[in-house]
C-alpha cells in the first residue's frame, strides 16, 4: 500500500513533519535507552539551554526556544518530578519562576553530552547523503512562516476565484 500521507502532497506538509519529528524522537529515545539514560527527547531544549546558559525564566526559555510559555511549562512540571530542575521564584518579580538544572540535572547532562554530539553528527552525516542544503532550506520555510503565517497564506487561497484554486478553466456552460 502506498503511503496515504506522502501521496497529499503539500496538504499534508504538518503532518509528514509530525510524523518525521516523532520517528526521529522514537529513534532517539531508543538511543537513550540503549545507553541507560532516562531522557525525554521533548525535555531536550529546556534542558540543554540550562546546562549551556544557567538560570533561565520560563518565559526566556519559550522565547529562547519558539514555543510557547505553557509549553515549557508543562516540561518544567516533569523536569522537576523528576528531580533533574528546580524552579523558584524570581526574588525581582515573584510571578516568574527561575529554572536551575538540579545536581542529578547536571549528572544526567554530563551522561547526555556524548550522546547529543552522537546524534548531532548522525543528523549531519544523514543530511549530507540525502538532503545537503535542508537546514538551510528549512529555515527559510520557518521564516517563511513567520513572516506571513499559513492561515493567512491559506485565506488568501479562500477568496481567490475557484479557477486560481483548482487551476480549473471555466469555459462558459452551454445552454439549454
Amino acid at each position: 500500500m502506498k503511503d496515504a500521507i506522502q501521496q497529499r502532497g503539500s496538504a499534508a506538509f504538518g503532518t509528514r513533519l509530525r510524523r518525521l519529528s516523532e520517528r526521529l524522537d522514537r529513534q532517539v529515545e531508543a538511543l537513550y535507552r540503549a545507553h541507560d539514560v532516562g531522557f525525554e527527547t521533548r525535555w531536550f531544549p529546556v534542558v540543554a539551554l540550562l546546562n549551556e546558559h544557567g538560570p533561565l525564566s520560563v518565559g526566556e526559555l519559550a522565547a529562547s526556544i519558539g514555543i510557547t510559555h505553557a509549553a515549557v511549562s508543562q516540561v518544567r512540571r516533569d523536569l522537576i518530578r523528576h528531580r533533574l530542575v528546580r524552579a523558584k521564584a524570581d526574588p525581582a518579580d515573584r510571578r516568574r519562576q527561575i529554572l536551575t538544572l538540579t545536581p542529578k540535572g547536571e549528572a544526567l547532562c554530563r551522561k547526555l553530552q556524548p550522546l547529543w554530539r552522537a546524534v548531532a553528527q548522525a543528523t549531519d552525516a544523514m543530511l549530507t547523503e540525502a538532503a545537503p542544503d535542508f537546514l538551510e532550506q528549512f529555515s527559510r520555510v520557518e521564516a517563511a512562516i513567520e513572516n506571513d503565517p499559513m492561515d493567512s497564506r491559506a485565506a488568501r487561497f479562500l477568496r481567490a476565484p475557484r479557477s486560481r484554486i483548482s487551476g480549473e478553466r471555466h469555459a462558459k456552460a452551454p445552454r439549454r
